[in-house]
């Protein structure tokens, strides 16, 4: 197989030369979108600046991903899918996932060599196998409070992984891991999500961020508040809250531009509120006679009709569905993803500064 690259000129008079690769990652479907960015980027890089300027540009996609904030698009793998595997072995991850969805639901059965959509996922503080960390993006999706992207395993099986055979060569010898063992790691953005399961949760939704949201400085934690603002913007009181005000305008506004052109797409009313909606959840503990509980439904309660006393709380929730289109083909719908994640966060802000 063929494996090279360049930047290409077709003609005498082309000022710009074109980037051309044969037979590597940025060109493979068996890739994820990330892999083919940064890669295809850090050889431009190269060609252009040299190999200095390819190592600052790594640093700063290295913070991007460790520090979640690339969509989750960027992430997405897809593989083949076999009815059989040699040996009776269960296959590789794709495989695995698409033995779980036929299992749940037998309308979902994936075909004979039939490419199948995942991706990895980590739940921190919690270790599992490698097929048992693999999700459809629509489930990672609607568990964005349970489930993070597995980063350190893009980084090192697919980003460096790729590189280190581009840049290994001579004359650079590159050791790509070394580079990534030194560089600064982040810490990853928390998640603002509505809680979808009472049973999954990560373990950073126990504990209050530390980091202010209008500067970025390190102070203290306000219990289990997932947004603090510190005590040198909280002095500013004016400016701090005209732009707490201003970031949620802009956000909602952008989600409201994004609603409205899924509605003009899909024919349903879309809005702000129509995608990862919060519902009103509501539990019953039925009390036995000899003090234990049972805990269900409340629909399953009423049918029961049980004489017992029945004492109901209110739960809010992830709306299911999500949202009225979930096509994973359409970029729109990992951006109202995140600009819904931001729109969580920027209410969360407004009420640290008691704006609402």
């Amino acid at each position: 197989m063929k494996r090279y690259c360049g930047m290409k000129y077709e003609s005498s008079d082309q000022r710009k030369p074109v980037f051309e690769a044969k037979g590597l990652e940025t060109i493979r479907r068996d890739q994820c979108a990330l892999t083919q960015k940064v890669l295809r980027n850090a050889l431009i890089t190269l060609f252009k600046k040299g190999i200095d300027a390819v190592r600052q540009y790594l640093n700063r996609q290295w913070a991007l991903i460790l520090g979640g904030y690339l969509p989750v698009s960027d992430f997405i793998l897809t593989g083949k899918v076999r009815s059989k595997y040699r040996g009776g072995k269960e296959g590789p991850v794709q495989a695995v996932l698409a033995r779980r969805m036929a299992e749940a639901d037998p309308g979902r059965v994936i075909r004979h060599k039939q490419r199948l959509s995942y991706v990895i996922v980590a739940t921190p503080g919690v270790s599992f196998r490698l097929k048992d960390c693999v999700l459809t993006p629509l489930e990672l999706l609607e568990r964005w409070d349970a489930y993070t992207i597995h980063s350190s395993y893009y980084i090192a099986k697919h980003v460096n992984a790729s590189l280190q055979r581009c840049l290994g060569l001579h004359p650079h010898n590159v050791d790509v891991s070394a580079w990534y063992e030194m560089c600064a790691k982040p810490r990853r953005r928390i998640h603002y999500w509505p809680v979808s399961s009472r049973t999954r949760k990560m373990i950073t939704s126990y504990f209050g961020s530390d980091i202010c949201a209008m500067c970025g400085a390190k102070c203290q934690t306000q219990g289990r508040s997932k947004a603090v603002v510190c005590q040198a913007c909280r002095v500013s009181e004016t400016n701090t809250t005209f732009f707490a005000n201003k970031r949620i305008s802009s956000i909602q506004t952008a989600v409201h531009k994004l609603a409205k052109k899924c509605s003009s797409c899909n024919g349903c009313e879309e809005g702000g509120d129509s995608f990862a909606g919060v519902a009103l959840h509501r539990s019953v503990a039925t009390h036995r006679p000899d003090g234990s509980h049972m805990f269900g439904s409340y629909a399953e309660a009423v049918a029961a009709q049980t004489t017992a006393t029945d004492s109901m709380s209110d739960d809010a929730r992830l709306a299911n569905p999500m949202a009225n289109c979930t096509c994973l083909d359409c970029p729109a719908t990992f951006e109202r993803h995140r600009m819904r994640d931001l729109e969580i966060e920027a209410i969360e802000v407004c009420k640290c500064l008691e704006l609402l």
